[in-house]
């Protein structure tokens, strides 16, 4: 098989529930401005999924937001119709996975997440209780850290697969303590293979917040982040695989003609950031399953397929899509 027809036998959806959040993290770059998606968006998603089902290998499902949990309904109806499509089709595999804040993340969620087939998490924290509740806070200002850890430890309770990607912002402000997050870590969960701890910096995304955000620059940064790693990993030995950072991948989803993010109205984004750069808006989603796609715009995403250029293939908005600034006004957060 060629890579152009393994390439057709794949199809990754990323997919936006909801565009709402019951966070407002100081460094979102989100607006808010589509809320639950759409029943014919949700149509157009399950449609499309039975009309590419017999030709797919491999049907990825990522949840992504706003905070996806907001919208659990949505996710039980599509997990649920990808995998009658799996019933009929045995040899057709069905991965999901989420990005979440993970503040409604309680057990039994989390096991109904698991019952779907969504078996891979991704939860982010900025650092130990006093610098993460500054920066990842609810709507009404309060902070998250203590039900967050919370719930990811009942997860840890539960005697079944999956994985969690614990995601650790790193920053001017909370460099220096960032070891005391490290230690807690490691007492809970750093024994458990079935979590992650991915350490990397707090990034300007074009969120309306950039100019307050104290990010680390330049060697120094460089510097802080290797003592950082080198801290976490600590015994090299199979004794923490807790510790062993992921894989970064060398191409990324955007560089993937098979890949779509689905916005909660029906559009059809290549990126999860810069959403609403005119060149990230690369066709719509029909209700009938199919895709109204422009060639233009999408072209310049997978330029990397073709010039094996390893920046294109690493992240193709560099030099297409760059994040908008966006209005003072708006605070919004990514899950």
């Amino acid at each position: 098989m060629d890579p152009e027809q393994r390439l057709n036998r794949a199809l990754h959806l990323i997919l936006m529930p909801t565009e709402a959040c019951n966070f407002r993290c100081v460094y979102c770059y989100e607006r808010f401005e589509h809320h639950r998606m759409k029943p014919a968006v949700v149509r157009g998603v399950k449609n499309l999924m039975s009309r590419r089902a017999q030709e797919l290998d491999r049907l990825g499902v990522s949840w992504f937001g706003g905070e996806p949990l907001l919208a659990r309904d949505v996710i039980e109806e599509v997990m649920l119709h990808a995998h009658s499509l799996k019933e009929k089709q045995p040899g057709l595999l069905v991965a999901g996975d989420m990005t979440t804040n993970a503040y409604l993340l309680d057990r039994d969620c989390f096991e109904r997440l698991l019952d779907l087939g969504v078996t891979h998490l991704q939860i982010a924290f900025d650092g130990p209780p006093e610098h993460h509740d500054r920066k990842r806070v609810l709507a009404g200002g309060k902070g998250t850290f203590d039900r967050i850890w919370k719930n990811i430890l009942s997860c840890r309770d539960v005697d079944r697969t999956f994985e969690i990607l614990v995601r650790v912002h790193v920053d001017r402000e909370n460099a220096g303590d960032i070891p005391a997050f490290l230690d807690r870590y490691r007492e809970a969960l750093a024994n458990d293979g079935r979590f992650r701890l991915f350490l990397r910096p707090l990034s300007r995304l074009g969120g309306a917040m950039d100019h307050t955000i104290p990010v680390l620059e330049g060697e120094k940064a460089d510097a802080i982040l290797s003592s950082l790693r080198a801290r976490a990993r600590g015994d090299r030995s199979a004794a923490h695989p807790g510790l062993r950072p992921p894989e970064i991948p060398s191409v990324c989803y955007a560089a993937k003609p098979h890949s779509f993010l689905v916005r909660a109205d029906g559009r059809l984004n290549k990126c999860t950031v810069a959403l609403e750069h005119p060149n990230n808006q690369v066709g719509r989603l029909r209700e009938d399953g199919s895709m109204e796609i422009d060639s233009s715009k999408m072209g310049p995403w997978i330029r990397g397929l073709f010039s094996a250029n390893p920046h294109e293939l690493r992240c193709p908005m560099e030099g297409y899509a760059e994040p908008e600034p966006q209005t003072a006004s708006v605070v919004s957060m990514r899950a």
